[in-house]
């Protein structure tokens, strides 16, 4: 999906039920910047077909939002391009993280034979661990010939999350610090993440932006912009008063 003139979606990656993942890509005039790399292997050789097809003379860098391997899975596949690999230092995922992935697939497979036919084996097929290679830290910015990516800190979700900013085109990706339509994933931390994610999101509530990927859902424009970072406010707000996130049901 062309967003705008330098800036494109890959939208809609399929993952556990009901969850689809989101990436996307930015082309200079020499460099084109992946922004994450899908859940498997499979995923990452498209949103590789799409870009290189696209400025096919480009040397493809890639950059990660966050650590959960649905956005990083498919490093393994950008690695054996040759591809450099940025992120956030705290990002350091096992081969144990990727099995515990591959048990929940099989987990929300419905049909039993299938579920012993261990049939979620063939969604993560070539895919292995691969971190990045490279460390970047707020302000770092991508040269990429005739545009440049900024990279800035956004976390909440993580301690690990960054956002990707197109100044001159207005375009922001935000990785799991906004997603459109979906509860938040609020899981992986407590009450002072929540607070510390609030924070991130008056960041980019304060940017004039035209187009934000999220991590998950459609992409947002202009205008719906404010009321999905409203959105996740209140419940970011009503976690941090109760001490649970939104998927927990509170004890009696």
């Amino acid at each position: 999906m062309k967003i705008t003139k330098s800036c494109y979606a890959v939208l809609g990656f399929g993952y556990v039920p009901p969850w689809i993942i989101n990436a996307g890509f930015i082309i200079g005039g020499n460099k084109t910047l992946i922004v994450d790399t899908g859940p498997s292997y499979f995923a990452a050789q498209t949103i590789y077909g799409y870009a290189h097809n696209l400025k096919p003379g480009n040397e493809i860098i890639v950059v990660n939002t966050e650590k959960h391997l649905d956005h990083i899975a498919g490093n393994c596949f950008f690695k054996e391009m040759n591809c450099s690999i940025y992120g956030s230092g705290g990002i350091n995922r096992t081969i144990d993280d990727l099995e515990d992935d591959i048990r929940e697939w099989n987990d929300s497979i419905l049909n039993v034979k299938r579920r012993h036919l261990r049939e979620e084996k063939i969604f993560f097929e070539n895919t292995k661990i691969v971190n990045p290679d490279k460390t970047i830290n707020d302000d770092f910015i991508f040269n990429l010939g005739d545009v440049q990516a900024k990279i800035f800190s956004t976390p909440g979700h993580t301690a690990t999350n960054i956002s990707v900013y197109v100044e001159e085109e207005r375009v922001l990706y935000t990785g799991d610090c906004m997603i459109n339509k979906y509860l938040p994933n609020l899981e992986a931390g407590g009450v002072s993440d929540w607070k510390i994610w609030l924070r991130s999101l008056e960041k980019i509530s304060g940017m004039k932006l035209k187009f934000v990927v999220p991590g998950h859902g459609n992409v947002l424009t202009a205008d719906e912009i404010p009321s999905a970072i409203d959105r996740i406010k209140t419940i970011l707000e009503e976690a941090i008063a109760s001490g649970l996130p939104p998927t927990q049901e509170e004890k009696l």
